[in-house]
């Protein structure tokens, strides 16, 4: 799916699946988002580095405004 965020945002994000960073910048802009096997909604801000989100998180930020959903 794609999504658009309406205002950058540091989040707590991944390196390389595995490596947690406190913060990373996910400026405004479309991004792809993807369902995991796991259940979350990874957010991919470039290759390496993505935002793990429960669906509620989600829903939480597409409630708020700071996500619009795009494309499903």
């Amino acid at each position: 799916m794609r999504i658009k965020i309406t205002k950058s945002l540091v989040l707590n994000a991944q390196i390389h699946e595995a490596e947690p960073i406190p913060e990373a910048l996910f400026p405004e802009g479309e991004y792809l988002a993807n369902l995991t096997p796991e259940g979350k909604i990874e957010v991919i801000n470039t290759k390496k580095i993505k935002a793990l989100f429960s669906f509620s998180q989600f829903r939480e930020k597409v409630s708020q405004g700071d996500f619009i959903v795009m494309e499903a």
